[in-house]
């Protein structure tokens, strides 16, 4: 039986919750600073406080630097990182499958598959950022249909093999499939529209602007908001669907309103950030371990909390501000923290099952 699935949620101390909440978001709200001061330009982070207070920069451009050109990017960061955050806690529990995020189950290549279909099948050419608001919610919509698709699929075949790691292997099919189809799609398009697909397959915050924002930031704090109201729900699908149905949990429409709200945040953040790994795995787990519970009304906010963390981390080292000097592929340096989450829960699974008498 899955880690997930063995017991109900532990109670962590109120006190413990409350000074791990308060260190996340501190670090969250120093990790978005540290993103606005840092750059080509090093900009105080007492001047950026003052210039997001309305105060003058010490120079004209700073300000300019710091509203214009780093402000969407960080805004950018926290959403996307919540929302994977959120979406692979759930995912972990409605597959119950430890290792589940949209990206290792081919969520995310569907979110990029969904996309695809509409920018390169479309008449006019050019990067995202340069499509008017009707196209953007056009692609947005076809993300969250690829999203959404993929996920069905999982959880059908979920729900017949009910081995973990077979469902882990189908979801993996899934995104190899998703990404075949998009080479077929890039082969036969116009070189000239390619360009709007370039950051899908690496993952990037820094094409997003203020006008994106006015779609990625409602729907992702509206669904991540919907996701807390089935918090109850999902701490007793924790024990399983039979146990849910004999608690009066009507197991369908959850499972239904889980995939809908894991569709949406994860055919968001691919349409306007591309294909983003591993975040929506290592921080359910990451939260889980430090405050020792499984509660959803805890994991929640606190796997929105830590993902957004990571992804401003990340963002900070792949942006060329950090280790290198050059900037990199978002995806690569999140796989630097998936990866080892992903052993380090493959090793502890193991050391549980060693462990279960015969």
């Amino acid at each position: 039986m899955s880690t997930l699935t063995a017991r109900m949620p532990a109670g962590a101390r109120p006190s413990r919750v409350l000074v791990s909440f308060s260190a996340f978001v501190a670090l969250v709200a120093f990790g978005f600073l540290i993103l606005l001061a840092r750059g080509t330009v090093f900009i105080p982070i007492g001047e950026v406080t003052q210039i997001l207070l309305g105060g003058e920069g010490s120079r004209d451009i700073h300000r300019v630097i710091v509203m214009d050109a780093r402000l969407p990017k960080a805004i950018t960061a926290v959403f996307a990182g919540a929302a994977l955050g959120v979406g692979g806690a759930l995912m972990q529990t409605l597959f119950r499958n430890p290792l589940a995020d949209p990206f290792v189950l081919g969520v995310s290549s569907g979110a990029v598959l969904g996309a695809a279909i509409v920018i390169l099948g479309t008449s006019t050419t050019g990067w995202l950022s340069g499509l008017t608001i009707v196209r953007q919610l056009g692609v947005t919509g076809a993300a969250v249909a690829g999203a959404g698709l993929v996920l069905v699929l999982a959880l059908a075949f979920a729900r017949r093999v009910g081995n973990p790691t077979t469902v882990l292997i189908v979801g993996v099919m899934f995104g190899f499939l998703s990404g075949a189809l998009v080479d077929v799609l890039v082969y036969y398009a116009d070189p000239e529209r390619l360009q709007g697909l370039a950051s899908f397959t690496r993952g990037t915050v820094r094409d997003v602007s203020w006008h994106d924002l006015q779609v990625v930031a409602p729907a992702c704090v509206a669904v991540i908001l919907a996701s807390v109201l089935l918090a109850k729900s999902m701490n007793i699908l924790l024990l399983g669907e039979n146990y849910a149905a004999t608690m009066g949990i009507k197991v369908r429409p959850i499972q239904f309103s889980a995939l809908a709200i894991v569709a949406i945040l994860a055919g968001v953040v691919t349409a306007y950030c591309g294909a983003i790994g591993f975040v929506g795995l290592a921080a359910p787990h990451l939260v889980r371990g430090i405050l020792r519970d499984s509660n959803h009304f805890v994991v929640l906010p606190g796997s929105a909390l830590v993902g957004a963390l990571l992804v401003l981390l990340a963002e900070y080292v792949a942006g060329g501000n950090g280790l290198t000097n050059v900037s990199l592929p978002l995806n690569s340096v999140t796989a630097f923290v998936g990866a080892p989450v992903v052993l380090w829960v493959l090793l502890r699974r193991r050391r549980e099952a060693g462990q279960v008498p015969s």
